[in-house]
């Protein structure tokens, strides 16, 4: 799994490639956990290079995202395909996390 960070606009933004599974869902959550830090940290994963979800990486995003939230943050998908968002509403993840179409969507939510 590649993983790369920018910030954009007061957000953090992570691009991650590949599957998120037992594999690689420690090493994501670790280094994406690094970045929320301080207070109100605002937190935008885009998943338009994600291919495959299991439970573990479901399991990474709510670990990360309740990280964001106790910190009084922000935390969001972008880019989500069909199959993987299918996952997410199955799971019941769609309800609880905020998934945008695109970067620049889930950028101004979350400053919005």
């Amino acid at each position: 799994m590649d993983i790369r960070t920018e910030h954009v606009g007061g957000v953090q933004v992570v691009t991650a490639e590949g599957r998120l599974d037992g594999i690689y869902s420690s090493a994501f959550a670790n280094q994406v956990g690094a970045l929320i830090t301080g207070t109100h940290p605002k937190i935008l994963i885009d998943f338009t290079n994600i291919d495959f979800v299991t439970s573990a990486g479901l399991r990474a995003v709510l670990v990360l995202m309740k990280k964001a939230k106790a910190s009084g943050g922000a935390f969001a998908l972008c880019g989500v395909n069909d199959q993987v968002r299918e996952v997410l509403a199955i799971s019941g993840f769609a309800e609880i996390v905020s998934i945008h179409g695109g970067r620049a969507e889930g950028i101004a939510a979350l400053n919005g």
